[in-house]
């Protein structure tokens, strides 16, 4: 339970990092950083955290993003869909840039984790504020 749950999580966050056709090191470096401080990954530790996003990123490649989505969307409780798109949500700010295909993955992702739009928008919006720049 513990491993798919931290799985499902993880496979959201690499989902929207793919999105705009590679995983940057920003990205990696803010899913490393996310998920260290993270009790959904304490659970399982470092060691099997990496193992399990090794596994998303060879399941991604074979079988595709909408496989890779429904199982980890069937395996994620209501509360634990929004904590997975505010990991996501961070992915794709983490380079300081929000491409339209990573724009459009976090909304089908909302929608398709049937995520209220308040509640979505409500979560981009604290997301946004955590990843600005210096200065901004």
């Amino acid at each position: 339970m513990q491993d798919e749950t931290a799985r499902a999580v993880t496979a959201m966050q690499l989902l929207v990092a793919a999105a705009d056709g590679e995983i940057s090191t920003p990205e990696t470096t803010q899913i490393t950083n996310m998920c260290t401080f993270s009790p959904v990954f304490h659970a399982v530790g470092p060691d099997r955290t990496m193992d399990l996003a090794g596994d998303v990123v060879k399941e991604l490649k074979a079988k595709g993003a909408t496989e890779v989505f429904a199982r980890s969307a069937a395996a994620l409780s209501p509360k634990l869909r929004e904590t997975a798109i505010c990991f996501a949500i961070r992915t794709a700010l983490a380079d300081g840039v929000l491409e339209e295909t990573e724009k459009k993955m976090l909304n089908t992702m909302g929608e398709s984790l049937g995520l209220a739009e308040e509640t979505f928008f409500k979560i981009f919006d604290v997301m946004v504020m955590m990843q600005r720049a210096p200065g901004g």
